[in-house]
């Protein structure tokens, strides 16, 4: 009889890549080895408590507080719903149903789902920063247009590295009196750097733990500041957290979640300090072979997203050029390359991409990666999409698939979300116009979920 996952995942595992794509233990983080036996797969017991109790001072209660001292928080709490289950109940926390609330249009897809299934009401803010950015300038504006809006909530760092000014944007929804929450999924390492949002005046921050931390799959921290000034205690973070958690939470992600905390608070910081240069390195030597490179005061130190449109080639097709040269990147599109590098990285590894990388021209003299297309048409400066409908209804009303050179006109159902620049085109309510669906189709989406019109 065929077992297809597993057969799947043991014929990757053979291929002996690199992994330079989540998660950050990059499968071989010894200090993660015993939560591989089948033992410590155990259910809620007496003797091991329960994730969403709250004040019961068990090991779990004591394991988040030592993480809230450790990140700098005043409330941590441990997700093994991934960075989505940390969003959800942000959302929730901040008291924002029924309410305006500012979104990055960056946001991620499960943040669009809990404004739907919260009854929130998106504004959609565009990034006009460098490399689609959100910007203070474009978040005050926007609360200049919206003075009822109390909640703010950005995304930073992006899926390719890039940082929002925090800092300014914390500071002015002070002035505002609005509640800054941010998705910082890819950013659990930042505070090696004085990065992390949290640190620079960020109400509540989710992040992904697994992508860049020695965390299994699916584990998460959400962190809390300044509880009393909003009325959160642990009791009520807790049962907004069990609103939308799985009551079988996986106890081995919760050990990792332990295991990292020790981990970071022990040499983490100076582990990833020290990756920092390596991946200096590493991007000064794609400059020297003319590939562009995104950095900067306002980028991950530790992001290597490689610009390969600067160069006339398509990223998709040289992303398979690193892979057969036993480097699997996390992302690639039309124009960038993401490669997650983690201190769990070996110095070989390393050595494998920056030889990769010297021989990228090589491969491109060759003309191995021109572009499809040399110019695929953005939307970032359009006029905002008109709203027709809620997300919430949008969502749960009935749809139907259509060929995208009909859909203008229609009601979008689901987003709809092209890389680059990896802003939503539509988000379900939204009119799909004209030149948005034409611009969908050239970046090859040839069928749209819509509002059934009867």
């Amino acid at each position: 009889m065929e077992i297809p996952i597993f057969e799947m995942l043991s014929k990757y595992v053979a291929k002996g890549r690199a992994s330079f794509h989540t998660p950050g233990h990059k499968n071989r983080a010894g200090l993660l080895d015993s939560l591989q036996f089948l033992t410590y797969d155990l259910t809620e017991l007496p003797d091991t408590s329960s994730l969403f109790s709250a004040g019961s001072a068990d090991a779990i209660e004591q394991a988040e507080r030592m993480a809230a001292d450790v990140f700098g928080s005043e409330l941590t709490l441990f997700s093994t719903g991934g960075c989505t289950l940390c969003i959800q109940t942000m959302l929730l926390l901040s008291k924002c149903q029924g309410k305006r609330v500012l979104f990055a249009r960056n946001s991620h897809i499960s943040a669009v789902h809990t404004a739907a299934l919260l009854g929130i009401c998106p504004v959609w803010i565009w990034p006009s920063g460098k490399n689609y950015q959100i910007t203070c300038s474009d978040i005050e504006k926007a609360l200049t247009s919206y003075p009822d809006v109390r909640t703010v909530f950005i995304t930073s760092p992006d899926y390719y590295g890039n940082i929002a000014d925090v800092r300014s944007i914390a500071s002015l929804c002070r002035r505002k009196g609005a509640l800054l929450i941010v998705d910082n999924a890819h950013g659990s390492h930042l505070g090696a750097f004085g990065m992390h949002p949290l640190s620079l005046g960020a109400d509540m921050t989710a992040d992904s733990c697994h992508k860049t931390l020695p965390v299994l799959t699916g584990g998460a921290m959400l962190h809390i500041k300044n509880l009393h000034k909003h009325g959160i205690d642990r009791s009520t973070a807790k049962a907004a957290m069990m609103m939308f958690g799985s009551t079988s939470p996986s106890f081995p992600v919760l050990a990792s979640l332990d295991i990292a905390r020790d981990w970071w608070w022990r040499a983490g910081i100076q582990a990833y300090q020290l990756l920092a240069e390596s991946v200096e390195q590493l991007a000064n030597k794609a400059l020297k072979n003319e590939i562009g490179v995104l950095r900067g005061k306002l980028n991950d130190p530790t992001r290597l997203t490689l610009d390969i449109g600067t160069v006339g080639a398509d990223g998709v097709t040289a992303a398979e050029f690193f892979r057969e040269k036993g480097c699997e990147p996390e992302y690639s599109d039309s124009r960038f390359i993401v490669f997650i590098i983690t201190p769990f990285n070996t110095p070989n590894e390393l050595s494998r991409l920056g030889e990769a990388i010297n021989q990228f021209p090589i491969a491109l003299r060759r003309g191995r990666f021109l572009k499809r297309s040399q110019s695929l048409p953005n939307y970032v400066d359009n006029t905002p999409p008109e709203t027709v409908l809620s997300p919430r209804d949008a969502l749960l009303l009935p749809c139907e698939t259509v060929n995208t050179d009909s859909a203008a006109g229609r009601i979008a159902a689901r987003a709809v979300c092209p890389c680059p620049p990896g802003i939503a085109a539509v988000v379900p309510g939204e009119k799909i116009s004209r030149d948005t669906a034409e611009m969908l189709n050239l970046h090859g989406f040839k069928r749209l979920t819509v509002v059934k019109t009867s």
